[in-house]
């Protein structure tokens, strides 16, 4: 199943979802998906990686981009990942110490819900 941006329940948040191999094959996608999300200028993408197997470099370079283009946009990228298949390859290249990473989406939710209406009272 290819990624697919689907907005929240918030607008301020919007989820993008990918499954199986994010490898160079699928990884551009997933980059273009993030980027498609991230050019709305949400408060907050959600990567939701609950269902990869596998996450090459190809992803973890997707992943970083979009953390970039997140930050010139005034955005936050976050990840959701609970299995060793993506959180392995997250601390080995560095990112789990740049991206914020949640075990599952109600989790990221709750978290990105607290920080949007931190930011829309001010």
């Amino acid at each position: 199943m290819p990624s697919t941006p689907s907005p929240a329940t918030d607008h301020d948040l919007v989820v993008v979802e990918s499954d199986g191999d994010l490898d160079m094959t699928r990884a551009p996608d997933f980059a273009i998906d993030l980027g498609l999300a991230l050019c709305k200028k949400p408060r907050a993408v959600i990567a939701d990686l609950t269902s990869v197997r596998l996450l090459s470099a190809a992803g973890l370079t997707a992943l970083d981009r979009a953390h970039h283009h997140a930050e010139a946009v005034g955005s936050r990228l976050v990840v959701v990942a609970a299995h060793r298949s993506a959180l392995l390859p997250l601390a080995l290249s560095g990112l789990d110490g740049v991206l914020t990473t949640f075990p599952d989406l109600p989790a990221a939710h709750a978290a990105l819900t607290g920080l949007v209406g931190a930011g829309s009272a001010s």
